[in-house]
């Protein structure tokens, strides 16, 4: 099969070795390309920061096959998933997600990993599934296209949130409670959305979120240590060596008033701390403060 991935980035270049394993031909396209390979593509994958999707998808004429995203966020503008996006801007309704526990340093690396493909039709799921399925890259498929999007993009916020707890040096217990809330968290935003809560208890949930919220490998993770550590966005963020998507996500989710207020303590402290000034060290002061509850 030819698959085209639209960007070049780490990410996608990981990508692009997974499907060359089983031989199908990869073409990277860059958001500086003029138009799209000669060949037509089968699949086409979009691997770019959510950010900069709606504009770089504009700038090619949609491609009339199948389009799975592979980034994980939401955009700050609009809340929409990238699945939303890649549909208003194509016109494309044959659209799915990939997401879970992956770093890309270990998918090149050979590494085995495990994720989740999603798509509201079974068999275009399935389609997806098999560009990737192999030993070192297994994949299980879902229906719930909301809840694995939501997801690989809200477990970037929660991941921020780690690594403050380790920047504080508040301890494991602190770490495990937070995550723990943070899945419960997630969860309720998921489900206001229109996701199944189980999907949450899966690879692109729990999984993504242990991964994500706990390692020196996530970008999210050591961005929101050194904030910890009294650094300010400005200076951490060239020192991260690529995109931090927990910084725009949590704007976006704290802006959607869909959301009740209520069900997103830790969003709303962290964004307070992210774009209101308010000190890490505080914010965790008013999540233990907040009135007892059933859990």
């Amino acid at each position: 099969m030819n698959i085209v991935i639209l960007g070049r980035g780490a990410w996608g270049s990981a990508i692009a070795g997974v499907v060359g394993q089983l031989k199908h031909r990869a073409v990277l396209v860059g958001h500086t390309d003029a138009a799209w390979p000669d060949a037509t593509p089968d699949f086409v994958l979009v691997a770019l920061p959510v950010q900069h999707v709606r504009e770089t998808l504009g700038k090619f004429p949609a491609p009339g096959v199948p389009v799975l995203s592979l980034s994980k966020g939401l955009d700050i503008a609009s809340g929409k998933r990238v699945s939303e996006i890649i549909t208003e801007v194509w016109g494309e309704p044959r659209v799915g997600a990939l997401s879970g526990p992956t770093f890309a340093s270990e998918i090149a690396a050979g590494l085995p990993a495990i994720c989740t493909i999603a798509a509201e039709d079974e068999t275009l799921a399935r389609e997806f599934q098999a560009v990737f399925h192999q030993p070192s890259f297994r994949t299980y498929t879902s229906g719930d296209l909301i809840g694995v999007e939501l997801g690989g993009a809200l477990k970037n916020i929660y991941a921020i949130a780690g690594g403050a707890c380790h920047g504080l040096k508040l301890g494991q217990n602190s770490l495990a409670g937070l995550l723990t809330r943070c899945l419960a968290e997630m969860t309720r935003i998921g489900v206001n959305a229109g996701a199944k809560a189980e999907t949450f208890a899966g690879l692109s949930g729990i999984g993504d979120l242990m991964l994500t919220a706990t390692s020196e490998q996530s970008r999210n993770f050591r961005f929101g240590s050194l904030l910890a550590q009294g650094l300010s966005v400005d200076e951490i963020l060239p020192r991260l060596g690529g995109v931090c998507e927990g910084l725009p996500t949590t704007r976006s989710v704290h802006l959607n008033s869909a959301i009740p207020a209520d069900s997103k303590p830790i969003v709303t402290q962290l964004h307070a701390v992210l774009y209101e000034g308010m000190s890490p060290g505080k914010a965790v002061k008013n999540l233990l403060s907040r009135a007892a509850r059933d859990e």
